[in-house]
C-alpha cells in the first residue's frame, strides 16, 4: 500500500510521508482541503488561534526551563508577533489578548506537578508505523515521575470555549502518541473566556477504539489514493461542500475556485 502514498511526492509539493495526525484529520473531515495542501502545493496560512497555542507552550516551557514568568511572558508575545505577521487577521490582537491569562493559568496548573515531576523533554519527536505506513508526531511536554519514574506527557491545549470532554480527533492524536511512546497521556484545556480562564483535564481510560480509528483512515487513504494517477482524477473525487467553515480562509477559497471551478 505504501507506493500509493508516493504517487504525488516532489514536483514542488510536500511529501505525503511520513504521515501526521492533522494529515489523518484533515483527510478524514476536510478531504478537500487537504488535497488542495497536499496534492496540489497550495500553501495555506496560520492563523491567530493556532499561533495562540503554540505561543502559550512555548512561554510555558521557557518558564519550566527557568526562565521567569515576565521574560517568559515577553518572549511569548514577541514569537507570537512575529508568527501573526506572516499572514492578516482581524483576531490577531484579539488573541494576543489571551496569551498572558491562559500562560498564568498554565503556570498555576504546572506547580501542582512542580515537586513532584521534572521535565525532560518539549516537542519530542515520536515515530510509529500505522498499517505499514509511517507516521510522525510531536509530543507537548514530556515529564518523568521523580517518585515512580515513570514516563508522563501532558498534551496542551488553548481554547475559547470549555470543552465537552476529549473530541474524537484528540483522543485519535492520544491514542497516537502513547503507542509511540508506551507513556501515560493527559489531555490539558486551558480556556480563556471573558468571565476568566478554566482548566480542565482529561486522559482515555482505553487506547484502543481511537488507534482502530487512526488504523481505519490510513486504510482509506491507502484506497482512495489507490484510485488516483493524476490531479484530474483528484479533482474528479472531489466534492467541496461550499458550506463548511473551512472556506471562510480566503487563501483556501481561491484554490477551492482554482481547482474545483466552484
Amino acid at each position: 500500500m505504501i507506493e500509493h502514498f508516493k504517487k504525488f511526492d516532489g514536483g514542488g509539493k510536500k511529501d505525503l510521508l511520513p504521515l501526521s495526525f492533522s494529515q489523518l484529520t484533515e483527510f478524514a473531515f476536510h478531504r478537500e482541503r487537504w488535497a488542495l495542501k497536499r496534492l496540489y502545493g497550495y500553501e495555506f496560512p496560520s492563523s491567530p488561534a493556532m499561533e495562540r497555542g503554540k505561543a502559550v507552550e512555548s512561554g510555558l516551557n521557557m518558564w519550566l526551563n527557568g526562565i521567569d514568568a515576565d521574560d517568559s511572558i515577553k518572549k511569548m508575545q514577541q514569537e507570537y508577533d512575529t508568527n501573526c505577521n506572516a499572514f492578516e487577521n482581524a483576531k490577531i490582537p484579539e488573541e494576543r489578548e489571551n496569551l498572558v491569562p491562559l500562560f498564568n493559568e498554565g503556570i498555576d496548573r504546572l506547580k501542582d506537578y512542580a515537586f513532584k515531576l521534572n521535565l525532560i523533554g518539549y516537542q519530542e519527536k515520536v515515530e510509529m508505523d500505522i498499517q505499514g505506513i509511517p507516521l510522525v508526531g510531536y509530543t507537548d511536554f514530556h515529564f518523568i515521575d521523580t517518585k515512580t519514574k515513570q514516563d508522563f506527557y501532558i498534551d496542551l491545549k488553548t481554547s475559547l470555549r470549555k470543552p465537552n470532554g476529549i473530541s474524537n480527533s484528540h483522543a485519535m492524536q492520544q491514542a497516537i502518541y502513547q503507542s509511540g511512546t508506551n507513556a501515560n497521556q493527559k489531555l490539558w484545556y486551558l480556556v480563556c473566556k471573558k468571565s476568566g480562564t478554566e482548566f480542565y483535564e482529561f486522559s482515555l481510560d482505553n487506547y484502543t477504539r481511537p488507534m482502530q480509528i487512526c488504523e481505519h483512515i490510513v486504510k482509506v487513504m491507502g484506497n482512495w489514493l489507490s484510485k488516483v494517477d493524476s490531479l484530474d482524477d483528484v479533482k474528479n473525487l472531489l466534492i467541496p461542500n461550499p458550506d463548511d467553515w473551512i472556506w471562510k480562509e480566503e487563501a483556501v477559497y481561491k484554490a477551492r475556485m482554482e481547482v474545483c471551478g466552484y
